[in-house]
């Protein structure tokens, strides 16, 4: 039974206190993760903003999946179950069951299922995963929204998000107008210059190694600051004290339920 979180106000801002929810790869938690099937459980439940994460077929099309290879994600009886997804060919890319008969999406699709109800957009973070796969990211993008969606960088339908310089670095050459996003398990001030020397509007770390240095700096630089991934309490508990504008979570329902109740403590 597909458990529902109170539905979206658009009244809902982002407060250190009361941040975005982000729903990481969908609703990974609750459904197979980078699934539309997923995504949609994502929007359903009230997140914010979606993430997804783009690799590179051995043909040059987009595959929505966390891992280079296939044999995390795959299921038992999939026609394929193993291999590196840059070895695989679209055509056998849309042959890979993973999790409850779901297929690996492309970034159309997963864009396809970013919309509610009302028919409003849920803005995707989209990770790339693959550096190579930055070009195609930036024509999909493209192609996909007027380039008036682009003019209000808080308002604009997605953005680029990686671990990387080099993604970002040309998307940043072939689009300056998409918002980027740069993210880490533990900063540095390598890392903090990085970030400057791209323009970055959003910046993200990993709960278990931020600290209250890097709300400051996020400030400083004029960033927007997101948080990941809180899957328990004692990491959302962190995020909350620490203040944050984005929260990656895996259960966008069970974080929005968390934050509602402390927020009425």
């Amino acid at each position: 039974m597909l458990r529902t979180a109170p539905p979206f106000e658009e009244t809902e801002t982002m407060t250190p206190h009361h941040p975005v929810i982000v729903g990481h790869r969908g609703a990974a938690a609750v459904t197979p993760e980078n699934t539309v099937t997923s995504f949609r459980r994502g929007v359903a439940e009230g997140s914010h903003w979606l993430e997804c994460d783009v690799h590179l077929s051995a043909d040059g099309q987009d595959a929505i999946i966390h891992d280079a290879t296939l044999d995390r994600t795959a299921q038992a009886e999939s026609p394929l179950r193993t291999g590196a997804v840059s070895d695989l060919t679209r055509a056998q890319l849309d042959r890979v069951l993973v999790g409850e008969d779901q297929h690996i999406p492309t970034l159309p699709q997963v864009l396809d299922a970013a919309v509610r109800e009302d028919g409003t957009r849920v803005p995707v973070m989209v990770e790339i995963k693959a550096p190579e796969a930055a070009d195609l990211v930036v024509r999909i993008l493209q192609e996909r929204f007027e380039p008036s969606s682009w003019q209000d960088s808080s308002g604009a339908p997605a953005l680029v998000l990686s671990f990387h310089e080099e993604p970002l670095r040309r998307t940043r050459e072939l689009a300056p107008q998409i918002p980027l996003m740069r993210t880490t398990k533990a900063t540095s001030p390598q890392w903090w210059q990085s970030c400057r020397d791209l323009g970055v509007a959003h910046v993200g770390v990993r709960i278990a190694d931020a600290r209250q240095a890097d709300v400051e700096r996020a400030a400083e630089i004029g960033a927007s600051l997101n948080l990941w991934t809180a899957r328990t309490e004692e990491e959302l508990d962190r995020a909350l004290e620490l203040g944050c504008d984005t929260l990656t979570v895996d259960d966008p329902a069970w974080a929005r339920e968390q934050i509602a109740r402390r927020a009425a403590a």
